[in-house]
């Protein structure tokens, strides 16, 4: 019995190791199963595209250029389309200020240069020192006395986007005619005195100086430009109270009144007898070049404004401003970053171009460029370009409209002989005072 169990335990050894040494059995397949697949992820839906309204009152050959640009901006920011609204020049005030009082105001709006303080006056314009320091923006490439018209309780609230200045036209034809060069323009006051008298021909209704002689704006802003030389000011003590009854004033206003009461070269007349052909001379804005070569029937050339002796070089400006309303921050940057774009100067350079502007930023007037276009297209732009450093803004308060309607009704009354020179100055200082006071 005992060699049995020995016999049985031997085999079962044997056994347990052949079976410690045997490969692993391979596991058997899982059972085929219908695989399940997951829920579709929701499609994410692309960003809402940020729709912005731009009012301005360009229209002509300006409409068709800066609808252009707005198709190209849109174009290159497919996150969003701005919407350019032309409404004219006599509506877009009214519009913005009803807008501003709680109507639906645009994102963006550009308008002349002189609505800036009124606008930014209500609180409805967004402040963009915020976002020129954040972007970076040069303001000091704009000319200085743009930027004075953008500038409310010392912050800005908008930025310029064109502009323009008076300087000299002359007829060549009717030069030619009266016997003087026509590449010799007046450079003195004496000097288009003489001019004018030499020009005037009474039988042929032919007039030496063409000068704004109507009671408005247009009176005004001419006649500041020979204040301006004659080294006077408009307004003072922090645009407070008139500065124009001067010694540079009287200078200033005799001036105009010798030729039109004196020697009798100049007409009081509606406005329009240089592009009639009916004026030698006459100082108007840089945006009539092109109106002029395309319609004008006589040859003409541009010079910078006569100054009289110990004078200095001056001029008016005008133009647009652009700037945008509160609505919400989203908006607002977008709005910004469109202004931004728009006052760039590569921008601005294919702006003038287009249009006839004048630059707003020195790195535009200086580019080579503009430079070359300039000499190239139209050179008789070049005094306009290179006297936009010499151009001033109109005082940048609420009330200049009323102060402009008053000094200008005044002084027609010297330009007509009712009064004298120094009558009609003390009659306009009194009568701006009064809108001053307000």
């Amino acid at each position: 019995m005992k060699l049995k169990w020995l016999t049985l335990l031997g085999i079962l050894l044997v056994l347990g190791l052949a079976a410690a040494c045997a490969p692993a059995a391979t596991p058997a397949p899982p059972t085929p199963t219908t695989a399940v697949a997951p829920p579709p992820s929701p499609t994410p839906k692309p960003p809402e595209k940020v729709t912005l309204t731009f009012w301005n009152y360009w229209d002509g050959k300006n409409a068709e250029v800066i609808q252009a640009l707005v198709d190209r901006y849109n174009q290159e920011h497919p996150g969003v389309e701005i919407k350019n609204i032309f409404i004219g020049w006599g509506e877009l005030l009214p519009k913005l200020m009803t807008a501003a009082a709680g109507g639906e105001v645009p994102d963006i709006a550009a308008g002349d240069l002189i609505w800036i303080p009124k606008l930014a006056e209500t609180g409805a314009l967004v402040e963009l020192n915020p976002y020129i320091e954040k972007s970076g923006v040069d303001v000091n490439d704009f000319y200085p006395e743009l930027l004075k018209i953008d500038r409310y309780d010392g912050k800005f609230y908008a930025l310029p986007v064109s502009t323009n200045n008076l300087e000299l036209f002359y007829n060549k034809d009717l030069f030619k005619a009266a016997g003087l060069d026509p590449e010799k323009p007046p450079t003195t006051w004496d000097e288009l005195a003489e001019v004018a008298r030499q020009c005037t021909d009474p039988g042929q209704g032919i007039w030496g100086m063409e000068l704004f002689t109507q009671p408005g704006e247009g009176l005004t802003w001419q006649f500041q430009v020979y204040l301006w030389q004659a080294g006077g000011e408009f307004l003072g003590d922090g645009y407070t109270k008139p500065a124009f009854n001067t010694p540079a004033g009287k200078e200033a206003l005799q001036f105009w009144v010798d030729l039109i009461q004196k020697e009798k070269v100049a007409p009081l007349a509606p406005w329009g007898l240089f592009g009639q052909g009916k004026a030698c001379m006459v100082m108007d804005g840089s945006w009539m070049v092109g109106i002029w070569r395309e319609q004008a029937p006589f040859d003409f050339g541009t010079a910078p404004m006569p100054v009289p002796a110990g004078g200095q070089p001056a001029t008016n400006m005008g133009g647009e401003h652009i700037f945008l309303f509160k609505t919400t921050p989203e908006k607002q940057q977008a709005a910004w970053e469109f202004i931004n774009w728009l006052t760039s100067t590569e921008t601005q350079i294919e702006w003038d171009t287009q249009t006839g502007f004048m630059p707003v930023r020195d790195s535009v007037a200086k580019h080579e460029r503009y430079r070359k276009w300039l000499m190239e297209t139209e050179p008789r732009l070049v005094p306009f370009v290179d006297n936009q450093r010499y151009a001033r803004a109109r005082p940048p308060i609420t009330r200049y409209p009323e102060v402009s309607d008053v000094f200008s009704r005044e002084l027609e009354k010297a330009l007509h002989g009712t009064v004298s020179v120094e009558e009609a100055l003390a009659n306009a200082e009194a009568a701006v005072n009064e809108v001053l006071k307000k």
